[in-house]
């Protein structure tokens, strides 16, 4: 494993934390979905890779978050697990600070999912936004891998939020990597955006990729 991303997995949720960013429950009865496909450049035999991925949560109560993250390709799912995630201090402090616990599979093997979740809200001029720090172990019998998210996003106006997601990973199989995906919703109608993204690997495994989504609040 490079030091350099053992440096940038352990550093990220305190980066998060000092440029004030944040991760809150979903309100009790409140929830979200959010659909999405991506397409990759072509490989070496000349197909383009293509997978999907599908989240969902619902605020079961004030502080409990219950929800699932599926995903996979054209021939299988590679993940589907359920997870619930609850508040680590007083809902109204800013800084926010939350542990997930999931269950399911990963790869077609049992895998328990922690993670914890950092964050804050943030204001720039008269646009608001957020910045989030999202970190999980996966753990599974035949091994472990662990990820870490940084997300940064802005209002732009009524309808439109823009995003840039800093994403590392040290898999069980295969590279280390870093990869960077920026990316854009507009509101189509009330609790209903369109999402358009990129993915640019930046070190290690991975390829460039176009993101196409569905977000839907009810």
């Amino acid at each position: 494993m490079s030091s350099r991303l053992i440096l940038l997995l352990v550093m990220l949720p305190w980066l998060a934390s000092a440029a004030m960013g944040g991760a809150w429950p979903r309100a009790k009865g409140e929830g979200f979905l959010a659909a999405s496909g991506t397409v990759e450049e072509r490989d070496e035999f000349g197909l383009y890779r293509q997978s999907f991925s599908l989240y969902a949560e619902y605020g079961a109560t004030g502080r409990l978050t219950f929800g699932v993250d599926l995903g996979g390709d054209a021939l299988r799912m590679t993940k589907a697990i359920a997870f619930v995630r609850w508040p680590l201090r007083d809902l109204a402090r800013k800084t926010k600070l939350a542990l997930e616990v999931g269950l399911g599979q990963v790869e077609h093997e049992n895998a328990l999912r922690p993670g914890l979740s950092i964050g804050r809200g943030i204001a720039i001029g008269k646009h608001h936004g957020w910045l989030n720090a999202d970190t999980r172990a996966i753990l599974w019998e035949s091994g472990t891998a662990f990820e870490v998210d940084l997300t940064a996003g802005l209002s732009l106006g009524a309808r439109v939020k823009a995003m840039m997601q800093l994403q590392a990973g040290v898999p069980d199989q295969g590279q280390d990597y870093l990869r960077l995906a920026p990316s854009i919703t507009y509101e189509m109608r009330p609790g209903a955006h369109l999402e358009l993204g990129l993915t640019e690997p930046l070190w290690g495994g991975g390829a460039r990729g176009v993101k196409l989504g569905l977000w839907r609040s009810f």
